[in-house]
């Protein structure tokens, strides 16, 4: 966000040492949300798959334009997630060679944990910053161990898929509070 800033004149982001500082600081916050903008993504892309250049123009659409990642930096990071097994690639056979990644059963459940932990802790530090943040409590419900998100429409749902933990007492709370 700060490097699109190009003219200072005499702003405090003429100073290196804040600049260098800030462009560290929001480089360290992206380096993690990027990851999970990417997953989130290809998650909602579910059985169609979605391409490089689709992911780069929601991302910033999404966004309004504050998290921009160039295609230097978005190919490396899918190729790391399909090597960690997270998503896997199709190349289309006709047309355009484009590649189109899409979601594992790992990479869904991996997903859903980062997901739900990055949604609980922003809730959690939302008053520090003055924000106000509304999570999905209608549709998912987080285990109250590990944070992991779960969709509560899964009618099969009793155990969080990650910890473990029975989450039948807080099914039926929820239900109750209907």
């Amino acid at each position: 966000m700060i490097k699109r800033v190009k003219d200072y004149g005499n702003a405090l982001l003429a100073s290196k040492e804040f600049r260098n500082f800030v462009e560290k600081f929001e480089s360290e916050i992206n380096r993690g949300i990027s990851k999970l903008c990417i997953l989130s993504i290809i998650a909602q892309s579910n059985s169609a798959g979605i391409h490089g250049y689709q992911i780069l123009k929601i991302l910033e659409e999404k966004t309004d334009e504050i998290l921009i990642i160039e295609e230097g930096t978005l190919y490396p990071i899918l190729r790391k997630l399909k090597d960690d097994g997270i998503i896997t690639s199709k190349k289309e056979k006709i047309g355009r060679k484009r590649t189109f990644y899409f979601m594992t059963e790992a990479g869904n459940k991996i997903y859903n944990y980062i997901s739900g932990y990055f949604s609980k802790l922003t809730e959690a530090i939302s008053s520090l910053f003055d924000v106000q943040v509304s999570l999905r409590q209608d549709r998912y419900i987080f285990c109250p161990m590990c944070a992991n998100k779960l969709d509560r429409r899964d009618k099969e749902l009793r155990f969080c898929d990650v910890c473990g933990h029975n989450i039948e007492k807080e099914l039926k709370e929820r239900s109750e509070m209907k």
